[in-house]
């Protein structure tokens, strides 16, 4: 069955890595990568064929969505005419039916009568507006899938979502709800992570049992928390300068089991011992989560060394950052030894960014 896994703007190659990873269809074969779409400056979508049923995709911690494929359309007119091939494409869907009783089985909805609405998305230079896209949709619901179907603009019982990119039509089912992407956090603070970004940043440090992990600059603890969601570890280390992050991260981590330390401390000047940690995830303060932005050349030439100091020789390091220039002039002036690896560009709060992999060289 085709699935389509939602992301934050460029985690979509992450969030198929974490899905061949994790998901093993009914006969153990890993999911098949059938393509990656964008909706720029909103969301990435992966779509893989997966043999499983739909309730393993709702772990994925990289993805915050879920769907079943329903319908799609291709060589969709950007005129008149497009409006017409997608209703057809949704009325005479092969998949519908199947898609419906996937949903059905992953919500545990039980009762014929479906209330439903549809959320519309356009990438490119159509001549229709959404509204007319998400009407053909219903439309083609109501008129051509099988059981009882009631359009409504609120509380439906089920979300369809029609994304049409270019001359391609997805229309999908919504598997997962507002818990997939706002899981781990009952406390926020302003410019904190998404759990989604978090979790790709923990599994870009290559997670192993005995790790000693460490997030210097913790704030609301989103990184702890999906380290420690990630699997074993040996402790796990977060702190921060501000008063107010210490006790959401102390809220956010209530109890999540294991040795985890949280403290109130200056990332530029850890009370860790020298070498001691194997693993770093950080979020770098942007211009913007600072009085002055003045102050951020002189702050991350610190938080660096001082990684530099903590960490092992082999370590792996993962830095946010909302100025990748200013964190490669940073550590060329005082973290040599971290070696860059790859990088991965990414939106944050509607902000260009990029997450930058290194490794403590000797």
């Amino acid at each position: 069955m085709l699935y389509a896994l939602q992301t934050l703007p460029g985690l979509g190659e992450l969030a198929w890595l974490e899905a061949q990873r994790r998901l093993g269809g009914d006969d153990g074969q890993p999911p098949k990568l059938v393509g990656m779409r964008a909706v720029p400056g909103r969301n990435d979508l992966v779509l893989i064929d997966h043999r499983g049923g739909p309730r393993p995709l709702l772990t994925l911690r990289t993805s915050e969505d879920a769907f079943v494929v329903a319908a799609r359309g291709f060589k969709v007119a950007p005129d008149a005419r497009g409006l017409r091939q997608i209703h057809a494409a949704v009325y005479h869907s092969d998949s519908a039916e199947a898609a419906v009783k996937l949903w059905r089985r992953a919500s545990g909805f039980r009762p014929q009568g479906v209330s439903f609405r549809v959320i519309a998305r356009m990438v490119g230079t159509q001549k229709f507006m959404r509204r007319e896209v998400g009407r053909a949709v219903a439309d083609a619901v109501k008129d051509g899938w099988p059981g009882r179907w009631t359009l409504v603009e609120d509380d439906a019982d089920l979300e369809i979502w029609a994304t049409l990119v270019e001359h391609e039509l997805f229309c999908t089912l919504r598997l997962s709800d507002a818990s997939m992407r706002q899981r781990s956090k009952t406390y926020h603070l302003p410019a904190s992570l998404r759990p989604a970004l978090a979790a790709a940043m923990v599994g870009l440090t290559d997670p192993e049992v005995d790790d000693v992990f460490l997030d210097p600059m913790a704030g609301a603890g989103t990184i702890l928390v999906e380290r420690a969601a990630a699997g074993k570890f040996a402790e796990i280390h977060g702190g921060d300068i501000s008063g107010e992050a210490l006790r959401a991260m102390q809220e956010n981590l209530h109890g999540v089991r294991g040795e985890i330390y949280v403290s109130r401390w200056d990332a530029r000047k850890l009370p860790l011992d020298d070498a001691s940690v194997d693993k770093v995830a950080v979020n770098l303060p942007f211009g913007k989560q600072v009085s002055e932005e003045a102050e951020l050349p002189g702050l991350y030439r610190e938080v660096l060394a001082e990684l530099v100091r903590v960490v092992r020789p082999g370590g792996r390091v993962v830095v946010l950052t909302g100025d990748y220039r200013l964190l490669e002039t940073a550590r060329n002036s005082a973290a040599r030894r971290l070696r860059p690896g790859p990088r991965h560009r990414v939106i944050v709060l509607g902000q260009a960014a990029t997450i930058c992999e290194f490794t403590r060289g000797n």
